[in-house]
């Protein structure tokens, strides 16, 4: 019996133990995913930390594999194009189209979505950290373009997809207007791109450490604020005010999750203007907020969580023909299955912007 590793999550504040499964054969309408880049991500971290994470799971939510072997059944991708071994993939779960969620067109109510489903029973390789990835009957799968690179693709769902989805939701940038990102992470930096490629004459990122917003500038950022040397939210907001000859910005996007993070956008953003929060997706409890500056100001007001097939469909034709910003970049450290604990390290720590786990590599 073919056998292959993945690293497991055993339990809150455990390491990752790689463990070796067995590989199943691909019964008609499924398919086998040899896996090539799988990032950490926070969502990650936050449940390795969490007592009440359900586990053995195999993490990994953001992938990029090549197909090793097609079910009956499946002949193309969700856009019509063909499909064989060896092709490139991204893949999701499939949405089932019946629950309340999908009738209006938002996150599916019944799906499960591969890096968070059980690993105790088979076929076991449901996430992104091992060597091969089934994927259920009827998968969702997309076709990386000819001449994308890999680490592109894979930047394409990392930030990206769910940023286009708030923005959308909450009525779109206008050609021209200024834009402040709050965060200098992985989705923060997603949502420098997107502000780019719609439109914004001005993006100003505000996060630490110095190394990510210098990966900022170089991704497009006109302006970056220092949490180091600007450490009191009443200096950051004034500072944006400053930035904006005391108007504000037409929209603020939060990616940071910080404690102080949603008072502060609401202050930074103009009359009239806009708040999109991304970030705050863990409960650390109450955050103090003035709301009567939601209405004295006019504000439009959006949160999102996650994104829909067509944000990754966009997310992935965005990347590979109309950003031009060296995304590659984003990936700064690279691990083998085997220092899986490393990478999550590396991202805690915040050492890393995007951490990678290469799992044949």
């Amino acid at each position: 019996m073919l056998t292959c590793k993945a690293a497991v999550f055993v339990g809150a504040g455990r390491p990752l133990e790689v463990r070796e499964f067995p590989v199943p054969d691909v019964v008609p309408g499924a398919a086998l995913v040899e896996m090539r880049l799988a990032a950490v991500c926070g969502t990650d971290v936050h449940a390795w930390h969490d007592p009440a994470a359900p586990h053995p799971v195999i993490f990994g939510h953001e992938n990029v594999g090549v197909i090793a072997g097609l079910g009956h059944g499946i002949e193309a991708d969700v856009l019509d194009q063909p499909l064989k071994e060896g092709d490139r993939i991204i893949f999701r779960s499939t949405p089932c189209g019946r629950c309340d969620h999908c009738a209006i067109g938002v996150r599916c109510r019944n799906n499960e979505n591969y890096g968070f489903m059980p690993a105790d029973r088979p076929p076991y390789l449901r996430g992104g950290f091992g060597q091969y990835l089934y994927l259920d009957a009827n998968p969702w799968i997309l076709r990386v373009p000819d001449g994308m690179t890999t680490e592109r693709a894979l930047l394409s769902v990392i930030g990206c997809h769910t940023v286009m989805h708030g923005v959308e939701r909450i009525g779109g940038l206008s050609v021209g207007d200024t834009v402040v990102v709050q965060g200098a992470g992985p989705i923060g930096l997603g949502a420098l791109t997107v502000a780019r490629i719609s439109g914004a004459s001005r993006v100003v990122v505000i996060g630490a450490p110095r190394a990510r917003l210098d990966l900022a500038r170089e991704m497009g950022a006109d302006e970056t604020i220092d949490l180091g040397e600007c450490p009191e939210p009443a200096a950051r907001v004034q500072r944006v005010l400053d930035l904006t000859g005391g108007r504000g910005a037409e929209m603020v996007i939060e990616c940071s999750g910080g404690d102080t993070a949603v008072q502060e956008g609401i202050e930074m953003a103009r009359m009239g203007g806009k708040y999109l929060v991304v970030g705050q997706f863990t409960d650390y409890g109450p955050k103090a907020i003035n709301p009567s500056l939601i209405t004295r100001k006019s504000l439009l007001l959006s949160g999102v969580y996650g994104s829909t097939a067509r944000h990754i469909i966009r997310s992935v034709e965005a990347m590979h023909r109309v950003v031009t910003a060296p995304v590659e970049k984003l990936i700064t450290h690279q691990y083998p299955l085997e220092r899986v604990n490393e990478a999550f390290h590396a991202h805690e720590t915040l050492e890393a912007m995007v951490a990678v786990i290469l799992p044949n590599g």
